[in-house]
């Protein structure tokens, strides 16, 4: 008997001392503080790291305790760390994982002994911005030389990225090359002159689906190439040939018209396309094509316009004038024919209608005969009185 009344006076004991161990020791915020950056902008995907130090008692918080840090509510906590060593102490680096763009924000505790809370009044604003555009990288282009084009990616917490090009007939396949934590992508591209102005992007695509591009215009240069519409055609007594090249840089055009006296040429430029006009006599024109020439740094060309197809329209002006005779000959034949119809016409219409105009007097004449012999027919006779 005399042993369980010690049992229970030992297990009161006890019990008295864990609840003195638990009671909430009185905190002064001045013993507490923690040194950190409190505002943080880094890009989206990227790596977020935010060091700290801190000051506490360490009389109170004896290890083990916990870090904690929450985002907004303490309940959401997104880390927590457990020291059991002093050594441990100094190791004092908060990590995030990738965070979409937008704004948040954070808090730190710390948690020892029974239910022993101190929550830190600092709290760390963290901004995440768009994640960083690549750099292209664009030689000087020129028309059926190749040149090497770069796409520099930024580098996010060492994670892998894939680099792929964009062009004006799609995707371009691009080799790889790497030079320690940036990846630069290449490609080897041939231009043509429609490759001028056109559009080339670079895609930077990360892990957690995060994407980074940018889009630079082409700049090719090429030698002169002549445009539709350069021609040669005849208007009244004169040929005028239109010649167009385009070219880049612009490429001027000349006429070699040396042996002409007589001519005028009118020329002008709208972006790389230049426009001349030539003017001459028709009859001044003993070849059948007229040559147009057009160069610029990269080099010269060269065009016969012929003008063989405008055979039609280089007559002389005697067959002009007999084209126009034969012509009046036509007209005063086609006159002389409807007058004739005419007249005849009127002729025909003047006969039927004197003939409808003495048919209706016969029968007039003929009514008042018979009108008269009725009459004499009724009073003839007159028979005799009776004496």
């Amino acid at each position: 008997m005399a042993l369980l009344y010690a049992l229970i006076l030992f297990f009161c004991l006890k019990i008295k001392s864990c609840q003195l161990q638990c009671v909430k020791e009185s905190l002064k915020d001045s013993e507490f503080s923690i040194n950190v950056t409190k505002h943080i902008q880094v890009e989206s995907g990227d790596c977020i790291g935010i060091p700290y130090e801190l000051t506490f008692p360490e009389n109170k918080v004896k290890v083990p305790y916990k870090k904690i840090w929450f985002r907004t509510d303490q309940q959401d906590q997104v880390s927590s760390t457990v020291v059991t060593e002093k050594s441990q102490m100094t190791n004092n680096r908060f990590r995030i994982d990738v965070l979409p763009q937008g704004e948040y924000e954070y808090g730190f505790k710390l948690e020892w002994g029974c239910n022993q809370t101190y929550v830190f009044p600092t709290k760390v604003k963290v901004s995440v911005y768009a994640t960083q555009k690549p750099r292209v990288v664009v030689p000087l282009l020129q028309e059926g030389k190749s040149s090497r084009v770069f796409c520099l990616a930024h580098p996010l917490c060492y994670r892998r990225q894939n680099v792929y090009w964009i062009g004006r007939k799609g995707v371009i396949e691009a080799d790889q090359l790497n030079e320690g934590r940036r990846r630069r992508e290449a490609f080897y591209f041939t231009p043509t002159a429609e490759d001028h102005n056109t559009n080339i992007t670079c895609v930077v695509e990360y892990d957690y689906n995060i994407l980074a591009e940018r889009t630079v215009t082409l700049r090719v240069k090429f030698a002169p190439k002549f445009q539709n519409g350069t021609q040669c055609s005849v208007k009244g007594k004169l040929l005028v040939c239109v010649c167009i090249s385009r070219g880049n840089p612009p490429s001027p055009i000349t006429w070699p018209v040396a042996s002409l006296t007589d001519f005028s040429i009118s020329s002008y430029s709208s972006g790389l396309t230049v426009n001349s006009t030539l003017t001459m006599k028709a009859a001044d024109t003993y070849n059948n094509s007229v040559k147009c020439i057009s160069s610029n740094e990269l080099g010269q060309r060269e065009i016969e316009i012929k003008i063989g197809n405008y055979t039609e329209n280089l007559m002389s002006l005697n067959e002009q004038q007999l084209s126009s005779t034969g012509l009046l000959w036509i007209i005063a034949v086609s006159v002389s024919l409807n007058l004739a119809l005419l007249v005849s016409l009127i002729i025909c219409i003047y006969k039927w209608g004197k003939r409808s105009q003495q048919k209706p007097n016969e029968e007039t004449n003929t009514y008042a005969t018979l009108n008269r012999a009725q009459l004499e027919q009724e009073y003839s006779v007159i028979p005799p009185r009776p004496k």
